[in-house]
């Protein structure tokens, strides 16, 4: 960086929401106004400096990501020792408080709006789920220094191929994270960021990987620590719920989806809830206000694993939302593009796979599991007792034909099925 640069970030800090003039005076006084001018602008196109006001009312702020990273430069032990602080989120006022920008949520419900425009609620959630399973799995494992590869991860999700040699953890965590994404999307409809659901979706990821079974699904009582961080969390069994009931009720309280998806990243790894797994909680909850608005999803698969662990320990220690902030947007416009791309791929002009998509599914399971083959008159009869239309029933019944012919062990998750099913089934 060049020193002019330094000059002004340094003056800045130590003199905050100072103007243009004052900056040139107090950083660069041999600079030219242009001078500084250009290396405010390129400061603040950075990401190093904020900038409010207009005219002469202009002054500028050290950019709240440097501020984090300007304090996690100390070493975790030098740090300030610091604890829980109920005022972080006391002070949240949901639809008035916004941890994101508008200019940036807009930016993000453009990015995340699917091609072809918005459609009915979980439609699209359904439609990528294969694909979100194996994303989110292995991505969220991956910040918790899961080894697995995603094509491992995708072996092991479509067909349960474990890797040799792994530590057992590391495949019960993928599985679990498949079992707690399958949980939303299954329930979207009706899933809310209540008790029940946040305990159900822990309780999943938890399966087998505490020394305390017990403790899955269900709060702490005991005291725990944050790795690498001066951060303390609560240790009170009752303020820890009371804490978590106003964490959800202020969650459920925020109307923009994405303001709600980095609210629950921000505030459930914070207070700890849980004896373990709360990021992975966070991570797999965060994806609910997204999918039940029929956005792309958050997949974290190009989220940068040492800047998210930098984002929290920010707001562990300093309540300070801004480095996490700044890689949810870039992690969610990278998702974003991946899924917007990927609705396009998979959206058909068959009416069948919209409109009689619940048909299509019954009419598979019943040819797999009830007769072991596709039997047109059954499924005439079939489509007859669902009301389709007579003039459309013959369309629809080759579309599900052709789904069948299609079946395999990576894609019988489409239709709650499992390999064994498909032993002996004719597949013509």
């Amino acid at each position: 960086m060049a020193t002019i640069e330094q000059d002004i970030l340094d003056y800045v800090a130590a003199h905050p929401e100072s103007g243009r003039e004052t900056i040139r005076r107090g950083a660069a006084p041999k600079s030219s106004d242009t001078t500084v001018w250009r290396a405010l602008k390129r400061l603040v196109e950075a990401g190093r400096l904020e900038v409010s006001g207009k005219g002469r009312a202009t002054v500028y702020t050290i950019a709240g990501a440097a501020v984090v990273r300007a304090h996690l430069q100390a070493p975790y032990n030098r740090r300030p020792p610091v604890a829980y602080n109920p005022e972080f989120l006391d002070a949240y006022l949901p639809n008035r408080t916004f941890y994101i920008a508008e200019v940036d949520r807009d930016r993000l419900k453009k990015a995340g709006q699917p091609v072809g425009g918005m459609i009915k609620a979980g439609t699209y959630a359904r439609r990528i789920l294969e694909q979100l399973l194996v994303d989110l799995s292995w991505a969220s494992s991956r910040l918790e220094g899961n080894t697995y590869d995603i094509l491992q991860t995708e072996r092991l999700i479509r067909f349960g191929e474990a890797v040799e040699g792994k530590d057992r953890k590391e495949t019960l965590m993928i599985l679990n994270h498949k079992e707690a994404i399958e949980y939303v999307v299954d329930n979207l409809d009706d899933i809310g960021l209540s008790r029940p659901n946040l305990f159900g979706i822990h309780a999943l990821l938890a399966d087998g990987l505490l020394a305390d079974p017990a403790m899955a699904g269900r709060l702490r009582g005991t005291p725990v620590g944050i790795s690498h961080s001066s951060y303390t969390p609560l240790d009170d069994a009752i303020t820890i719920e009371e804490e978590f009931d106003i964490l959800l009720h202020k969650a459920a309280e925020i109307n923009d989806p994405f303001e709600q998806s980095f609210f629950l990243l921000v505030h459930i790894p914070y207070l700890q809830a849980f004896v373990d797994i709360n990021k992975r909680t966070s991570r797999v909850a965060s994806n609910i206000p997204l999918l039940q608005a029929d956005f792309a999803p958050m997949s974290f698969l190009t989220m940068d694993d040492a800047a998210y662990i930098d984002g929290l320990i920010g707001i562990y220690e300093l309540n300070n939302v801004a480095l996490l902030r700044e890689v949810f947007i870039d992690s969610y416009l990278a998702s974003a593009e991946k899924y917007r791309i990927l609705r396009a791929e998979v959206d058909s002009p068959e009416k069948a796979a919209i409109v009689y998509r619940d048909f299509v599914r019954e009419a598979v399971r019943y040819s797999v599991l009830q007769t072991k083959a596709f039997r047109e008159g059954d499924i005439l009869d079939l489509a007859a007792r669902h009301d389709i239309p007579e003039d459309e029933r013959d369309a629809v019944v080759a579309y599900a034909h052709e789904q069948f012919k299609g079946l395999h062990e990576g894609n019988l998750i489409r239709y709650r099925l499992k390999p064994k099913d498909i032993e002996g089934v004719d597949l013509s």
